[in-house]
This record gives structure tokens, C-alpha cells and sequence, in this order.
């Protein structure tokens, strides 16, 4: 009885201080107040809202992959409390075409490839501490934490499938000094998503 009056007063707690995100990625979810989002939109309205001059801790060629996808407003960004030391705590949402590993085949066959490709592109090694599959909104998901693209940062990402040829990236990185306090927020916010 003990334990059911903590967890509902923590998910009280946490949907009394909190508003609901839409995206035209279909998808929407309830986040806390203290986020803020960006979305796709926009970002492609306001291109100047990102400044890449000074980003030299990450690799130029992960740089060169990603700023077209920001500008053009292919991403969705949610943007934490916690943004010291020249970096936000935040999750971007894209779409990608391809298919959720679901099945423990696909599964171990992605795990493995997974460390292997993300240090060929952060160019540094990177540790996987989590690979699994997950459920969100009903649907078949791919649950996976990692050592971010940044040194102390920590990532987590959801790979949730949409339709048979489409599914939705949640990234979220967050600073390894921050990530305590932030982990349980972004597990809440991805188990409300509903997809449209």
C-alpha cells in the first residue's frame, strides 16, 4: 500500500506541473513545465535560434550530418532545466524511415552494431549500457542508453515504431552531472507519448 500512495503521489506531483507537447511528427506527450520545446516548424522559421560557431566538442563530420536536418525543421527539440557548462540537456524527436528491431534476433544483431557505428562517428570509444526491447503507446519500441556524442554526457533512445516503413527517434542527452535528476522525467514523458 506503502509503495501504490509514493508512486501516485510522485505521478501526481509530476502531472500537476505539467503541459502537453504536439508535434507534426505525429506524436504528442505531456512533459514537465520546466521544458521547453522547440519544434520542427519552428526552428525552420527561425534558423538563427541554433548557433553551430562554437560547437568544437563535437566531431565535424556528425556536425555536417546534422545541422541540415535542425535547419530544415526535420527535428523536434525539448529543452531541459539544466544548461551549464555550454550545453542544454535536451531530447530531439526526428522520423526515419526503416524498421524497429523487435525481435531478439534483430535485436542482438543491432546491439552489437550499435557501439561500433556510434564510435566511428563520435570518434571516440563509446560504451552501450542498455539495448532492449521496450513498449511505448502499444507499440514495439527499441530502448537504448549510451555514452553521448559530448565526453560526460549520457544518451537515451527510443526507437518507436509508427507504421510498418516508419518509426520515431527520441534522443535524449544529458549531462552525466545532471542525469540522476533528469532520467525519471524523460522515462515519464516517453511513457505518455500517444502517436496520431
Amino acid at each position: 500500500m506503502k509503495y501504490f500512495l509514493l508512486t501516485s503521489l510522485i505521478l501526481l506531483s509530476f502531472f500537476t506541473q505539467a503541459k502537453q507537447a504536439n508535434s507534426d511528427f505525429g506524436y504528442s506527450m505531456v512533459i514537465p513545465d520546466t521544458w521547453s520545446p522547440l519544434t520542427g516548424p519552428e526552428i525552420k522559421e527561425n534558423p538563427e535560434l541554433f548557433n553551430f560557431d562554437n560547437v568544437d566538442s563535437v566531431p565535424d563530420s556528425l556536425l555536417q550530418q546534422i545541422i541540415p536536418l535542425i535547419r530544415s525543421g526535420k527535428m523536434d527539440f525539448y529543452f531541459l532545466p539544466d544548461n551549464t557548462n555550454n550545453f542544454a540537456d535536451n531530447i530531439n524527436v526526428m522520423k526515419q524511415i526503416g524498421e524497429v528491431a523487435t525481435t531478439p534476433a534483430k535485436i542482438k544483431e543491432t546491439c552489437a552494431a550499435f557501439p561500433v557505428e556510434l564510435s566511428k562517428v563520435f570518434q571516440r570509444d563509446i560504451k552501450l549500457y542498455t539495448c532492449e526491447k521496450a513498449q511505448v503507446s502499444g507499440m514495439d519500441a527499441l530502448y537504448i542508453k549510451f555514452d553521448g556524442a559530448l565526453t560526460d554526457t549520457t544518451t537515451m533512445q527510443y526507437h518507436i515504431k509508427k507504421s510498418e516503413n516508419v518509426f520515431l527517434i527520441f534522443t535524449a542527452t544529458v549531462k552525466n552531472s545532471s542525469f540522476d535528476d533528469a532520467e525519471a522525467d524523460i522515462h515519464q514523458a516517453v511513457s505518455t507519448i500517444k502517436l496520431k
